[in-house]
């Protein structure tokens, strides 16, 4: 995902028409349902975790250390989606639907637009 924002990026320094507006609405759909999914496999993971702890006893402390290192993955990624996030825009409209389209995409689940 993260190679996905930089190229975004890349072609969109600015929101500078509709297509790129519409390009960015593609990249935070795919992203919303993609951290929908990891969601669900990170609190799949962290229960299996705790089961094979309680099976293996120290032993199973090793899948924590993979759950922290795909966090800290995931923390990476956070600093790329906000510079996705705060790029400026050719127009007031354009301006408006960003703004909007960045509000839905870091407090709702599921994409509005």
């Amino acid at each position: 995902m993260k190679d996905k924002f930089e190229n975004f990026l890349e072609r969109n320094t600015t929101i500078a028409n509709e297509k790129s507006l519409e390009d960015y609405k593609k990249l935070v759909r795919l992203n919303m349902y993609g951290a929908l999914i990891q969601i669900v496999l990170f609190v799949g993971a962290f229960v299996s975790g705790i089961a094979y702890i309680l099976n293996q006893g120290c032993t199973g402390v090793f899948s924590f250390f993979l759950l922290w290192f795909a966090a800290s993955v995931m923390k990476q990624l956070g600093q790329v989606e906000e510079k996705v996030r705060t790029l400026s825009c050719a127009t007031a409209e354009l301006e408006r639907q960003y703004t909007k389209i960045s509000h839905t995409w870091k407090k709702k689940a599921f994409p509005d637009f």
